[in-house]
């Protein structure tokens, strides 16, 4: 079904095979290796890690 007479029409309803850019993997060796929130920064749950007073928290 057309909806206008626009010759791009067709092609603008074609499904994209587009996957988009792979993920970046954090530095080998990092605290952030394996991380599952890894966006090219460290995240906010590393950040509370930092935080924490050392040892028990006393």
């Amino acid at each position: 079904m057309r909806f206008t007479n626009n010759p791009y029409e067709g092609f603008m309803k074609e499904k994209s095979y587009f996957k988009g850019v792979p993920p970046s993997l954090p530095p080998k060796g990092s605290r952030c290796e394996g991380c599952p929130y890894w966006r090219g920064i460290g995240c906010v749950f590393c950040y509370r890690e930092q935080l924490k007073p050392p040892g028990n928290g006393r």
